[in-house]
């Protein structure tokens, strides 16, 4: 009895051990249970941010696929109105090819024309040639008179130079008729009246006279010369134009 005691007071402390050690490894696998469930609802938190960032992005993709659709129908309406206006080019391109053909013909009308007036033309050059001909002709006789006609105004001019000398020859001759008028008058009052007061005068205009007489003989005696120069010379241009007439 004694002995089953001792084996029973042995057997208990390996029992309390062994529950001791089971309770710890439940709460060992306690903890790791609610680590896991930790990590569960931290997954599951992901999967929820997740499962509402795919629902953000459907509802992004849902709004862009209305935007397309839309876009679609713009489209769809632009290829619409773009048919029509290719219809409409069409038309105006057919309308364009039969102006176009009509235009073709004026053109060969037109060529024919041209070539009427071409014809034309080239009997026009024909009688231009003639008239240049009969032109060329009439311009050497106008150069020959063009000479002649320069050859008369130099002619003209030195008979208006010959007759502005002889107009001056008679103006110193007036000179020297007044000059001889005054010494005359002169002499004619101091004989009429003899010597006296009135004597100066009379030998002022005697000195008058003298002094015009003498500067109108001076001056005519030069324009004589000139004279005699320019009747040379104009013998010369006559006998040159009756030698070319």
């Amino acid at each position: 009895m004694a002995e089953t005691n001792e084996s029973t007071a042995v057997a208990e402390p390996e029992t309390i051990q062994s529950i001791a050690r089971a309770l710890v490894e439940l709460a060992h696998e306690e903890n790791r249970l609610t680590g896991s469930l930790v990590n569960l609802a931290e997954a599951r938190n992901k999967l929820a941010d997740r499962r509402t960032a795919a629902a953000e992005q459907r509802t992004t993709l849902a709004g862009e696929r209305t935007d397309m659709a839309r876009e679609q129908t713009k489209l769809g309406t632009r290829s619409t109105e773009l048919a029509e206006h290719r219809t409409r080019l069409s038309e105006e391109r057919t309308e364009k090819a039969g102006r176009r053909t009509q235009l073709a013909q004026e053109r060969t009308g037109l060529a024919n024309r041209r070539t009427e007036l071409s014809e034309k033309r080239t009997d026009l050059a024909q009688d231009r040639t003639t008239l240049a001909q009969s032109r060329t002709e009439l311009s050497g006789k106008r150069t020959d008179l063009a000479g002649e006609r320069t050859t008369l105004a130099g002619t003209r001019t030195d008979l208006s130079s010959y007759r502005s000398l002889l107009a001056r020859g008679r103006t110193e001759l007036a000179f020297i008729r007044t000059g001889l008028a005054f010494v005359a008058l002169g002499f004619g009052l101091m004989r009429y009246f003899g010597l006296g007061p009135w004597t100066i005068l009379d030998g002022g205009l005697v000195a008058v006279g003298g002094v015009t007489a003498i500067f109108g003989l001076t001056r005519f005696v030069r324009t004589t010369r000139l004279e005699r120069r320019f009747e040379r010379r104009l013998a010369h241009l006559l006998g040159a134009e009756e030698g070319t007439g």
